[in-house]
């Protein structure tokens, strides 16, 4: 049976990363059927804050990958849908193995789930992302798995029957 106290630092389930760093004001603002997903530290709106221009000389993370503000609002952790860049104090989580949505939603939860440690304007999570416990990918619980695609079917279900 698995446990769920089989607890690992972050950085031995995910290869964490510096973001961009970039400044939302000193980037070309544009739509977002033309442009690229900019990730803030905010808590609304799976951190996007905007669409940029994207860059001639500098790719963005590819979707499918995980923000965490360092600050701001600390620990919002969220799977990115789109290619993206980051603003400051913004961390990219790139699992180390392949991992399905609700694993890394999951993982989200789990990062969130230690937001009572930091403050806005206090500590942040700067040096000390790479440390939280988390689950190790063996003790993520069975339901987790499908999870998404449950609720989604369900939702399908209940509009038909509106409808």
């Amino acid at each position: 049976m698995k446990r769920m106290n089989d607890l690992v630092p972050l950085s031995e389930v995910f290869d964490i990363l510096h973001g961009n760093k970039f400044d939302l004001n000193k980037m070309e603002r544009c739509s977002a059927e033309e442009g690229v997903t900019f990730v803030g530290r905010s808590s609304a709106k799976g951190g996007i804050v905007g669409f940029v221009k994207r860059l001639v000389d500098i790719e963005p993370y590819t979707a499918g990958l995980i923000t965490v503000a360092l600050g701001g609002s600390a620990l919002s952790s969220f799977v990115q849908p789109w290619p993206f860049y980051t603003a400051q104090n913004i961390d990219v989580l790139r699992p180390r193995v392949e991992m399905s949505l609700d694993v890394k939603m999951f993982y989200c939860l789990c990062v969130e789930a230690n937001r009572f440690r930091y403050s806005t304007f206090g500590r942040e999570a700067n040096r000390t992302l790479r440390t939280l416990l988390v689950p190790n990918r063996d003790s993520v619980p069975p339901w987790v798995k499908g999870a998404a695609e449950k609720a989604v079917s369900g939702l399908i279900r209940d509009l038909k029957a509106v409808i």
